[in-house]
């Protein structure tokens, strides 16, 4: 048996996609995740509740927010606290704004190259000038939203158990409107340019889905899952609904329905839950260019992601007009839990699951975070397989399984994550 190795570029953090071949035949895939784990898990035990969302946030360089958000809805789903309306909006729009950053590098850099038959973003810039400026324009607006909005561009520091820390200025958050609009405008070029691209591709895959559920619109936070098959059931049940798996090649686990199948989260999971929801501007865009209907390939992605990108902007668009600086709540006193900590929130590239189990001093105990990337890893490695079984391979080969994993947008490093292994007493380790 032959290998054919290929590291991921143009995706966070480090892998490769290793094509098994046998008489020059591709018999399997590995996306081999190669990162060591970094045991955040295990760092959360024995800590305060109140330090949790802080530290989770460090797991990923992209979507902290959505670390911090799930970790601290999952203490509010367990402490039965209320979040103000007021301060939720105010955790939404950074978490909003967190997705337009991640939604447009992965789009305009990571993505479009193999779009457009391009190598690398320094070709690109070369090449579309216009495209990268007007995407570095909207991505630096994201990052003073996050900002201004978050308290830090990165690892946002505003957002705690129960609401948030402060509002910020009424001042600061006209300035970022006033700007919002000439970004609107460079997005809207972009999203055209793209969504009229004849290189996207229509090829079907036939795909589980899961997403999170929610009544009457988008849905970004619920305590509630969907299926594609139709199937709901509470954040409480998620770990009743998959396997989990550990492979040898990898240091991420991977996960299956408990019917065995791969499934998929992420944009076009959304998409076709929700795509109804959207507002009259970008359905009107979608349907200029023929998208607003059904995904059913992976390929398809960036259209999801343009969609929710500019469904998001106007949505801040809305908040930062509308805004009026106001006082917080007091922080929550809690005495007593009910039942585990959970809560899953849709992260940019799909459902973000976490579960704290906490001590009678609320301490943890134990705790599980199921990222997205995690959850597709399967799912690369079954589209792969079925695009290239039986080909003869070649270094184009390893270029099409890829470019196919490019369109998850993984999030390699906070994927890692390992089973613990039980070693019996007197087992002599090597």
């Amino acid at each position: 048996m032959r290998m054919l190795q290929g590291l991921l570029t143009r995706v966070e953090g480090e892998g490769e996609v290793v094509l098994r071949t046998e008489n020059g035949k591709m018999v399997g895939v590995e996306v081999r995740i190669s990162e060591a784990p970094r045991f955040f898990e295990y760092i959360v035990r024995g800590r305060r509740y109140v330090d949790v969302p802080d530290l989770v946030s460090r797991i990923c360089g992209l979507c902290g927010v959505s670390y911090v958000v799930t970790a601290c809805r999952a203490f509010e789903n367990c402490f039965e606290i209320e979040v103000p309306e007021y301060e939720e909006e105010l955790r939404m729009a950074v978490l909003g704004a967190e997705r337009v950053k991640s939604h447009v590098i992965h789009v305009a850099y990571l993505n479009l190259p193999d779009l457009i038959g391009l190598g690398s973003i320094g070709e690109l810039f070369e090449s579309y000038t216009h495209l990268f400026q007007s995407a570095s324009k909207i991505v630096l607006w994201a990052r003073k939203a996050m900002e201004i909005l978050g308290g830090r561009f990165h690892n946002v520091v505003n957002i705690r158990i129960g609401g948030v820390y402060s509002f910020p200025s009424s001042e600061k958050v006209r300035a970022l409107s006033r700007d919002l609009n000439e970004i609107l405008n460079d997005f809207e070029g972009l999203a055209r340019f793209v969504l009229g691209l004849r290189s996207i591709s229509e090829e079907v895959h036939k795909l589980r889905y899961m997403a999170t559920a929610c009544s009457g619109s988008y849905c970004w936070a619920s305590n509630k899952l969907v299926l594609d098959d139709g199937t709901y059931f509470g954040v409480e049940s998620f770990e009743n609904y998959v396997l989990t798996e550990q492979v040898s090649y990898s240091n991420a686990l991977r996960y299956r329905l408990v019917t065995g199948e791969p499934y998929l989260v992420g944009p076009i999971a959304r998409y076709n839950n929700y795509m109804k929801y959207l507002r009259e501007e970008v359905r009107e865009l979608l349907e200029e260019f023929g998208w607003n209907r059904e995904l059913r390939g992976v390929y398809q992605s960036v259209v999801a992601r343009i969609a929710e990108t500019y469904n998001t902007l106007l949505e801040l668009r809305d908040f930062l007009s509308s805004y009026r600086e106001r006082t917080v709540s007091s922080p929550p006193k809690v005495s007593r839990v009910r039942g585990p900590c959970v809560a899953v929130t849709e992260a940019p590239r799909g459902i973000l699951y976490h579960r704290y189990l906490l001590d009678d001093n609320l301490r943890v105990r134990s705790s599980n975070i199921i990222t997205p990337t995690a959850q597709n890893l399967a799912c690369m490695e079954y589209l792969i397989e079925g695009k290239l079984y039986g080909s003869a391979l070649d270094s184009k080969a390893v270029e099409v399984a890829k470019s196919l994993i490019r369109c998850f947008d993984p999030c390699i490093s906070c994927s890692v994550h390992v089973s613990r292994v039980e070693i019996p007493a007197g087992t002599t380790r090597t």
